[in-house]
């Protein structure tokens, strides 16, 4: 909670206050998606999922057999699949780690290997086991005689690792005790195992105030690492309409004011120096190697080392190593939830521009990283990295607040993995010096989708785009304005 910190975008006609616990705009930061004179967003939540098993559905089937019992009754049936174990293996690991058969809401029968794992299909006494043929390559299940493994509807998945977790021995104060065996050693064999199932980390839906329990938190020691506390956010904004000079909450690193960056260590001259902590401005250059002449072709642009990529840049980090605290915990010290770390850092950047032609739209650029392990970084083109000094960024799996690492620092290859954006979007909420229920109204706000192809310099692009509005144009106070030079509160759009 002391790593938090705010920064502002101002530059333009569209100002927020960002955050940098996962709420990039927060109904509880003034000011929330402002445009004009009124507030239209007050809420952007970044989401990060994966799923906890890849549906039996997925492969094909071929029943072996009926049990039926003395009256002739079925009892369970039978089924294999070659391709179901292809995929089980790749480049000299597992894909999964176990078979849950009839899932519902994250829950069903799984029972750990001792139980459900059988060695023959001869040992086969009941439904919900399952077999691994390695001489006929082939994955063998027991399901009950209704199921059948070809449809989704079986709810038979293929467990991911990630999702088998050890299970909660009771929540402590400062973290989550949980059953790491005999040996205390944590993601050893002898531990107890639950399946925890799928995951998405948001920080929106907690409800609770300051959100101390949502997935995302500021990374740690984010306030000496990624912005600096010295300068507080009267000083810098205290003479502004979004607040006092009496406020000293910590602000995010901006571009403009370097007094809020952090401070390393220059190995070159030994001396202590502030830094900007996020990533510079790119020039798209046709004479670079292997440079296609497309502005889609990554080679075909570089980094400007020294500029920024807006008016006001804004930077910040997150991760979800705290994603248990949104779990709540019965009186049986189980967890009526299951939400789990995946050991991902999220690295943002808020732009915000003056000019005419960018000055009604707020930008957020994303980085994603899985620090589940040992990592070092790769761009979205497997590229490295590199840091300042022209090292790879590289570092340790990501510590949990037990003071272990997931997968005992091994981490996970992740798959299938969901990544986008919750937001609310009330047409209005209120005026831009704060919230004014007399004008708040979303009744009738609705939402539709539009995309086009078309064609810039030669090179298709795309445009696609979420836009909310409000139906009738009248959002309490503030009305449609048939006149293209007057604001008009009744429509907001966002393009992601």
């Amino acid at each position: 909670m002391n790593d938090r910190a705010l920064g502002y975008l101002l530059q333009g006609k569209a100002q927020t206050a960002l955050s940098n616990y996962g709420n990039f705009i927060n109904w509880d930061e003034h000011p929330m998606g402002v445009w004009g004179e009124y507030s239209y967003l007050p809420s952007v939540a970044f989401l990060a999922g994966v799923p906890g098993q890849k549906y039996s559905s997925k492969y094909e089937w071929n029943n072996i057999e009926y049990i039926v019992d003395m009256d002739g009754k079925t009892l369970y049936g039978i089924w294999e699949s070659n391709d179901a174990y292809d995929d089980w293996f790749v480049d000299g690991d597992t894909n999964f780690v176990g078979i849950i058969f009839d899932a519902d809401e994250d829950n069903g029968h799984w029972e750990p290997d001792s139980i459900a794992k059988k060695k023959s299909v001869n040992q086969i006494n009941g439904p919900y086991q399952w077999v691994m043929d390695d001489l006929n390559r082939k994955i063998i299940i027991s399901v009950s005689e209704a199921l059948d493994p070809n449809h989704a509807s079986s709810r038979i998945g293929f467990i991911y690792p990630w999702a088998l977790r050890p299970d909660l021995i009771r929540r402590e104060e400062q973290f989550d005790f949980y059953n790491y065996g005999p040996d205390l050693e944590e993601w050893t064999l002898d531990d107890e195992y639950s399946y925890f199932g799928a995951n998405v980390a948001e920080s929106w839906l907690t409800r609770i105030a300051g959100s101390i329990n949502g997935e995302w938190h500021a990374s740690s020691k984010a306030r000496i690492k990624t912005h600096n506390t010295e300068v507080t956010n009267g000083e810098l904004f205290g003479n502004t309409y979004v607040t006092d000079p009496e406020d000293t909450y910590p602000l995010l690193a901006h571009s403009a004011y370097s007094d809020t960056w952090p401070i390393r260590l220059n190995p070159e001259t030994g001396k202590e120096e502030s830094f900007w902590p996020g990533w510079w401005a790119q020039d798209y250059n046709t004479n670079l190697p292997g440079c296609n002449q497309s502005r889609k072709d990554p080679d075909c642009w570089e980094n400007v080392p020294g500029r920024f990529v807006s008016d006001m840049d804004v930077y910040m980090e997150f991760d979800d190593r705290w994603a248990h605290r949104g779990n709540n915990v019965n009186t049986n010290n189980e967890y009526e939830q299951t939400g789990y770390p995946m050991g991902l850092r999220i690295m943002a950047e808020g732009h915000s521009y003056g000019v005419s032609y960018a000055e009604d739209v707020l930008f957020v650029t994303v980085k994603i990283r899985n620090e589940s392990g040992d990592w070092c970084a790769e761009d979205e083109f497997g590229n490295p990295v590199f840091n300042d000094f022209g090292e790879q960024k590289c570092g340790e799996g990501m510590i949990m607040p037990d003071g272990t690492k997931i997968n005992r620092g091994k981490g996970f290859d992740y798959r299938e993995m969901t990544l986008g954006f919750y937001f609310d979007a009330d047409v209005i909420v209120g005026d831009k010096s704060g919230y004014n229920p007399g004008i708040h109204t979303n009744d009738d706000d609705f939402m539709k989708y539009y995309w086009e192809i078309f064609e810039l310099n030669d090179e298709r692009m795309l445009i696609s785009m979420a836009m909310v509005g409000d139906y009738d144009g009248f959002s309490g106070a503030a009305g449609y304005s048939m006149d293209p030079n007057e604001p008009n509160p009744a429509l907001f759009s966002m393009y992601i």
